[in-house]
């Protein structure tokens, strides 16, 4: 292998293990934009389909992203497009959403022969999410029974000289903001029955999340496979036995409970597929990622005879702790992800089952729009799992930086970050770009983020990123407006009673905020 081999297949192992940011030679940019053929794409005529942009087959400067596979940029003309091939049932009109990202206006097209939808792309309405956008074309795609080839482009692009293209990482970056060039996620197919009726049948199954209204405010936890203990260095996954064997249930309900939140958040699973109790379905699955303890039951318990209710956060283990190895046996690496949604589904189903009304839901199921939603699971079958125990029980589905995944989706649930801001309600109700969900907000308060991925060496790190002041009067506003917040404080991995599993600081803002809300 000559040297100049060796450093590009060193480049590939950098960026698929550490996601490098730095930019690439035109040469290795040009390797990973090679991809299996194209497959083709069954519509079902009961649902809605979703093909992500690059499962198509890119002509002219269409490229795949090099930070997301599934996105495809580089539309400088109109002959720049994505085509799918298409089994539709029978001939019957579809109506097509285009998920995208772009400042200012540009006109999309979606044809198929001879039918034809075009219009002006929408313009972004609120300053900070959602990065992608969904976008409904006006009218519907008429296909013929059998193969059909769908194709989109923007029709009135210039084109563009070699020197007037940038194919380098675009400002802001991809992920991080709306993006000055134009960049397709994907677009949906579905009937106006099949939407109609799943629409209805989403609205038959809504979860009541009133009481997180009337709760005002809860606290989240990332007790993750990577966090670190107050005197563990090593990430938790190492030792995660003997995590959840030394967990003590009542120093973490003691400090629940003195924040004065009406609800926890507690991690089942994060950056790393192992579930802190029985689970029988993930036994089949991957075998060794379960406990004996029952510590999610336990928690549950503990936190309900104290008047706090508690939901759970999954995580799919896209990433993380050792995700390989994980990730096959679940089946998110197979052509067909059928296997992935039925393995998380029974999951969340055994789950549900385990431990009935007393689990209000899965409140944040992360990675939704950006891991999940390309892998086509049911979110339908997902959501009944999760109410497989408690018809009440709420799903979130997180929108990530994007807009709303399905509508079998309870509550907005979107990585807010350190920011003390909240949704835009016009964003908010049927038909609009967050669904038909609860408005909420999920924010975190440490400097260090949401988990500790570094040793505390016994140390607490920084604590608050605002002032007391600042907490107070931002819980106070979102009581106001009814919407529910749920604050991420950095806990310990080593739950104990030598130690405070909270940062003392964190603490000390939550008992201002819990004077303020609760009076007491």
């Amino acid at each position: 292998m000559t040297r100049q081999r060796k450093y590009r297949k060193q480049l590939r192992v950098v960026f698929l293990i550490v996601a490098c940011t730095m930019s690439w030679t035109k040469s290795v940019c040009a390797q990973e934009q090679t991809q299996t053929p194209p497959k083709v794409v069954q519509l079902d005529p009961d649902e809605v389909t979703t093909m992500i942009a690059s499962s198509g087959s890119l002509a002219g400067h269409a490229k795949r992203h090099f930070r997301s596979a599934n996105v495809v940029h580089g539309f400088s003309s109109p002959q720049d497009s994505v085509t799918w091939t298409v089994i539709a049932p029978q001939e019957d009109d579809y109506v097509v959403d285009v998920l995208f990202s772009k400042k200012g206006q540009v006109k999309l097209e979606v044809s198929s022969g001879d039918s034809v939808l075009t219009a002006p792309s929408m313009i972004k309405t609120w300053e900070y999410r959602p990065f992608f956008w969904r976008q409904e074309l006006s009218g519907t795609l008429h296909l013929k029974a059998g193969e059909n080839q769908i194709t989109f482009r923007l029709p009135d692009e210039k084109p563009e000289s070699a020197s007037q293209r940038d194919d380098t990482e675009e400002t802001p970056r991809f992920g991080q903001g709306v993006t000055e060039k134009f960049h397709l996620f994907s677009i949906e197919l579905g009937t106006a029955s099949a939407r109609q009726a799943q629409a209805e049948r989403a609205l038959a199954i809504r979860g009541d999340a009133s009481w997180m209204v009337d709760g005002k405010y809860g606290i989240f936890v990332h007790w993750s496979a990577q966090s670190r203990g107050f005197h563990i260095d090593e990430k938790r996954a190492d030792w995660f036995q003997k995590s959840v064997e030394m967990f003590d249930v009542n120093v973490f309900a003691d400090a629940i409970e003195r924040t004065g939140a009406a609800w926890v958040t507690f991690t089942a699973t994060h950056q790393g597929f192992y579930w802190p109790g029985p689970n029988a379905a993930l036994d089949k699955i991957a075998p060794g990622r379960t406990a004996e303890r029952d510590l999610l039951g336990e928690i549950i318990d503990e936190l309900d005879r104290r008047g706090i209710r508690t939901l759970f956060y999954l995580h799919t283990g896209y990433n993380g702790y050792a995700p390989e190895v994980w990730r096959e046996a679940v089946g998110a690496n197979d052509p067909d992800t059928t296997r992935f949604s039925d393995n998380i589904e029974s999951i969340l189903r055994e789950c549900s089952l385990r431990y009935g009304k007393k689990l209000k839901g899965f409140g944040y199921i992360d990675g939704a729009q950006a891991w999940d939603y390309p892998l086509k699971p049911s979110w339908e079958g997902w959501a009944r799992a999760i109410k497989a125990g408690n018809p009440d029980a709420l799903v979130g589905f997180s929108f990530n930086r994007g807009t709303t995944v399905s509508p079998f989706n309870d509550l907005y649930v979107t990585d807010g970050g350190k920011e003390l801001l909240s949704p835009d309600p016009q964003l908010i109700g049927p038909g609009r770009q967050l669904g038909d969900v609860t408005p909420a907000w999920w924010f975190l308060m440490d400097h260090e983020g949401w988990f500790p991925n570094q040793p505390f060496h016994g140390k607490h790190g920084l604590g608050p990123v605002h002032s007391t002041e600042e907490y107070v009067d931002f819980f106070q506003r979102m009581a106001a407006a009814k919407i529910p917040v749920t604050v991420n404080l950095i806990m310990t991995a080593d739950v104990t009673d030598d130690h405070e599993i909270f940062h003392p600081k964190c603490t000390a803002v939550m008992d201002e905020v819990r004077i303020a809300i609760r009076a007491k």
